[in-house]
């Protein structure tokens, strides 16, 4: 078991005071939390392989690559058998393992980074805000100096009662913890304060109109009956993030500490459990030990303060550490300033209109700690009419109202006289599923895009979706005939959240055949 040593605590006038060695335990604790979570994520990624990443699924990566070459930066490239996905996203679960059981830590993570990277880049039309942040924290796994405690070699090698004694001991370096700390509150700061620039936030709107959007666990639950309760939760909101940030940075045994650490807690797990963005949320409530670490080891387990610091040289895991988090605040204040203003170029399917966003991407970084406050633009509620119709039957012609007693279709439900003479209704989360990498390939049928890219580009995209969901459908269901598809889209705003001034679209008629999808017309 490696203890702690002359290497790692180097006394003395040289010593530089923020460097200060810490406990590092609750680094572990941390270490063991973010590994379960990244476990758990990359077997999501193995589980959804087949819709996602293989050559014949949902994407055409042919395309993205060359719609979109900044994607190209990557372990994945097009022409790759599905089967090489599946080893990659396998093997992210054994390095996750790996992490949690202290063996090779940062060498485990460092091929987690670059999985992760990789799925990113690779499924980039679907990737959303747990792929941005599982990734970081890869990377700081890879820096931060984990893996003296909380390990099973150290357990076997000394036994449990040897192995804690020794752990209750240990200290590491303190500045990359520090400065990773310091990236933790920077989210917390620039996500809570880029929230007053919404309406919706500000008018308390905001949490309602999401938890009726698709990317809600449970939309048709959030009623009229939930207004007056979910606008103080969305001011609350408002008022407590920024200052989660204090969280970091205030003195051990502050009294608002805990208060704010609870708080944290309930925002992460009300996220996680009412809307489908859990692994961002759980990683984040997993850092929090590190930021109570004096709290845990001096006031919970009654140890005095870790003595001596680093030496004068930074160690190159510090350089790479105080680099990231200084390019990322760079590249938060140019962001910041030019929020609102009219880009020279509206559309760009490169997007490096930040070149210091251009240098993260290409060294595997993609970081904005914008979250939520794209609810003013993005609050649609998307749901599909899929129906076998009978041949012969045309197609329709255009977008027109949706009647005032259409209803959602559910799996079982009886079938109407509007229903018999459309054609038989079929359940569309076969064609659509709701998780949320598939909704956010479904935005791009409607228009809601989440990458710009101009209409060609777009148009481009959104056949080759409509054609891959077709060839999916009739994969699945070689029996059902010809199959007319209709989107009802929705803006879910402060007076629609009862949604009901829906808009049908025609998305596309096809019918299966040989297990393959004829293509009859797309709208």
């Amino acid at each position: 078991m490696r203890r702690s040593s002359g290497r790692r605590e180097t006394r003395g006038k040289a010593g530089r005071p923020w460097s200060a060695n810490i406990h590092a335990l609750p680094l572990d604790i941390a270490r063991v939390l973010i590994g379960g979570v990244l476990f758990v994520y990359f077997l999501n990624a193995l589980r959804q392989s087949r819709d996602f990443s293989d050559p014949d699924g949902l994407i055409d990566h042919r395309l993205v690559a060359r719609l979109l070459p900044p994607t190209r930066i990557s372990l994945f490239q097009p022409g790759m058998p599905g089967v090489f996905f599946r080893a990659v996203h396998l093997c992210a679960c054994a390095a996750s393992l790996l992490v949690i059981a202290g063996y090779h830590p940062r060498t485990a993570a460092a091929f987690l980074f670059l999985a992760a990277v990789s799925t990113l880049r690779w499924n980039v039309l679907a990737s959303y805000l747990d792929d941005a942040m599982m990734h970081v924290f890869c990377l700081w796994l890879v820096l931060l100096p984990v893996g003296d405690t909380l390990t099973l070699p150290g357990i076997l090698e000394h036994g449990w009662s040897t192995a804690t004694a020794d752990w209750l001991k240990t200290t590491v370096p303190g500045l990359t913890p520090r400065v990773f700390l310091a990236n933790m509150a920077l989210v917390y700061l620039v996500a809570g304060l880029y929230k007053f620039t919404s309406p919706m936030w500000r008018d308390g709107s905001a949490m309602h109109a999401a938890l009726r959007m698709p990317i809600a666990r449970a939309p048709d639950f959030w009623t009229l009956r939930w207004r007056t309760p979910l606008r103080l939760v969305t001011w609350a909101a408002l008022v407590m993030e920024p200052l989660f940030a204090l969280i970091f940075v205030l003195p051990t045994g502050s009294p608002l500490k805990w208060p704010l650490v609870a708080g944290a807690v309930v925002f992460h797990l009300g996220i996680a459990f009412t809307l489908k963005i859990p692994y961002s949320n759980a990683a984040m409530a997993g850092a929090l030990p590190l930021a109570l670490g004096p709290e845990i080891m001096q006031v919970g387990l009654g140890l005095p303060p870790p003595q001596g610091t680093a030496a004068s040289a930074f160690a190159p895991s510090e350089i790479v550490a105080l680099t990231l988090v200084a390019l990322i605040v760079i590249t938060l204040v140019w962001e910041a300033a030019n929020t609102g203003r009219r880009l020279r170029e509206r559309y760009s399917a490169k997007g490096w209109d930040n070149p210091v966003r251009a240098l993260l991407w290409t060294v595997g970084i993609f970081q904005s700690y914008r979250l939520f406050d794209w609810v003013d633009a993005r609050n649609y509620h998307l749901r599909f009419e899929v129906r076998r119709i009978a041949p012969g039957r045309p197609a329709s012609r255009g977008p027109e109202p949706e009647p005032p007693d259409a209803a959602p279709a559910y799996p079982g439900a009886e079938p109407t006289a509007a229903d018999r003479s459309a054609g038989r209704r079929l359940d569309p989360d076969a064609m659509f599923p709701r998780t949320m990498r598939h909704l956010l390939l479904q935005s791009y049928l409607v228009g809601n895009i989440w990458l710009r890219m101009s209409p060609d580009k777009l148009d481009a995209v959104r056949r080759s979706l409509l054609e891959r969901h077709a060839r999916r459908y009739a994969r699945m269901h070689p029996e059902a005939g010809t199959v007319d598809v209709v989107a009802v889209v929705q803006r879910v705003t402060a007076d629609n959240l009862e949604l009901t001034r829906g808009v049908r679209r025609p998305l596309m008629r096809f019918t299966c055949r040989g297990g393959d999808a004829v293509m009859h017309s797309q709208g």
